[in-house]
C-alpha cells in the first residue's frame, strides 16, 4: 500500500499560511528591522527552528510574503495565469489593451503597495534586501518587455516611442516607459495625493495611450483602385 502523506502536507501548508500572515503583519506594523523570526514564530505558534527550516533567513520570508501578496493570495496559479493577465493578451486594440493593463497594475500596486513601502525603506539595511529589491525590478521589466514586444509585433506602438534623439529601439523604449509607470512606487505616490484606485486606473491608461500604444494606420488602397 502507498504512503498517503497528504494530511502531511495539508499541515505544512497549514503551518505556512500561518507564518506568512504573522509575518505580514509583523512587517507592515514594526517594519523590517522591527521584525524578528521569532516573533513571527511566536504569533503564529510555531518553533523559530520551524521557520528558519521553511524560509530560510529574513529576507527569504519577506520575499514569500510579497509573492503572495503580489498575487492576492498562497495560490500556486501565478500572475501571467491570472484572468487580469490573460485580458491584456486577449485584447483585440490597443485602447483595450491600455486599460486591462492599466486594471491589472492597479491589482498588483494595489496589493503590494504598503509592503513595497517597507522594502523600499529598509532597502540599505541588508545587502541580501537591497538583491531583493534589485530582483523586483528585474522582473517587472521582464513583464514589461514581453507585453510591449506582443504590442510592437501588433503595430500598435505609437509615434511617440520613436521621437526620441538617441539609438534607443522603438520596442525597448516603450519598454521602459511601461517599466517606469507600472511602478507600484507611482502608484504609492499618487494615493499618497488622495487618488483613488479608479482614478489611478483611468491616468495609467491614458497614460500609456498618449506615451505607447496608438491605433495602426489604415491599409493604403492599392495604388490605381478606385
Amino acid at each position: 500500500m502507498a504512503y498517503d502523506n497528504s494530511a502531511r502536507q495539508a499541515r505544512a501548508q497549514q503551518t505556512r499560511r500561518a507564518v506568512l500572515t504573522a509575518a505580514a503583519s509583523a512587517f507592515l506594523e514594526r517594519g523590517y528591522a522591527g521584525t524578528t523570526i521569532r516573533s513571527v514564530a511566536e504569533a503564529s505558534g510555531v518553533s523559530p527552528e520551524t521557520v528558519y527550516k521553511t524560509f530560510r533567513n529574513k529576507v527569504t520570508l519577506l520575499k514569500a510574503v510579497y509573492d503572495v501578496t503580489l498575487a492576492g493570495d498562497d495560490e500556486q496559479a501565478p500572475i501571467p495565469q491570472r484572468p487580469e493577465a490573460q485580458a491584456v493578451r486577449a485584447a483585440t486594440t490597443p485602447s483595450e489593451a491600455a486599460a486591462a493593463y492599466a486594471r491589472l497594475s492597479r491589482m498588483i500596486s494595489g496589493h503590494i503597495g504598503p509592503l513595497l513601502d517597507v522594502v523600499l525603506g529598509a532597502r540599505g539595511t541588508d545587502p541580501d534586501l537591497a538583491a531583493f529589491v534589485d530582483q523586483i525590478d528585474d522582473e517587472r521589466l521582464i513583464g514589461a518587455t514581453m507585453v510591449t514586444r506582443v504590442w510592437h509585433e501588433r503595430g500598435w506602438l505609437n509615434a511617440a516611442v520613436d521621437a526620441g534623439r538617441d539609438s534607443i529601439p522603438p520596442a525597448e523604449r516603450a519598454r521602459d516607459v511601461l517599466w517606469t509607470v507600472n511602478s507600484p512606487a507611482v502608484y504609492q505616490l499618487l494615493k499618497k495625493r488622495g487618488w483613488s484606485d479608479a482614478a489611478y486606473e483611468s491616468w495609467l491608461a491614458g497614460t500609456i495611450v498618449a506615451t505607447i500604444l496608438g491605433e495602426p494606420a489604415a491599409p493604403t488602397a492599392a495604388r490605381g483602385s478606385r
